[in-house]
């Protein structure tokens, strides 16, 4: 009889396990480096667009960003990135209303207002491109521990700028919540994305 009273509490105790899981769902495992615990929130310091609208953090209140740093001159990283970008905003739908994709050049000096709008634009016409002033853009890089720095001009005064390719992605708070790598796909990023949509803070 107890053997019998044990296995019986024994089999309760599961089907509550079990009926508790089902309530509570384990929690999305994020692909991407899930960095919550920042501190850091979006801050823009009023960084003007290419079509020369001042863009603060507030501006994106209520939507997922995904932050990115580059130049237009980027032979690789940057245009690959954005590409994947491009093809995270496809895979979203119309859940993609809820994304900004935010580039902010660490190239001003060339990239001209009308060489940052046509280079973006060709990704996405709603993707947004920023060239901060000179004096806000260490600024705006060190605010999220990024980095970069110009080589040697050549002969036609044509230089590489090596910078950090990490893309950062903020809830509709603002607050930053996951980090993402160069080599990171756009499925994983997509459906990293939708979840930060579907549960917002």
């Amino acid at each position: 009889m107890r053997r019998a009273a044990v296995l019986r509490r024994e089999i309760l105790m599961l089907v509550g396990v079990l009926l508790l899981t089902a309530c509570n769902p384990s929690p999305h495992e994020f692909r991407l480096t899930d960095i919550s615990g920042s501190q850091a929130k979006l801050a823009l310091f009023k960084a003007p667009t290419a079509e020369g609208k001042r863009l603060t953090a507030e501006d994106l209140r209520g939507k997922i960003v995904a932050l990115s740093f580059g130049y237009t001159h980027c032979p690789d990283i940057c245009p690959t990135s954005l590409a994947k970008l491009q093809a995270v905003v496809q895979r979203l739908g119309e859940a993609a209303d809820d994304l900004r994709v935010v580039f902010v050049t660490v190239d001003p000096k060339r990239d001209t207002p009308a060489v940052l709008e046509r280079y973006i634009h060709s990704f996405n016409p709603r993707f947004i491109a920023l060239r901060p002033d000179p004096e806000a853009l260490p600024k705006l890089t060190s605010r999220y521990h990024l980095t970069y720095s110009y080589g040697e001009p050549d002969a036609a005064g044509n230089y590489p700028v090596n910078h950090t390719s990490t893309l950062l992605i903020f809830d509709q708070t603002g607050r930053m919540r996951l980090m993402g790598r160069h080599d990171d796909n756009p499925k994983d990023i997509a459906g990293d994305i939708a979840y930060l949509i579907n549960h917002p803070s």
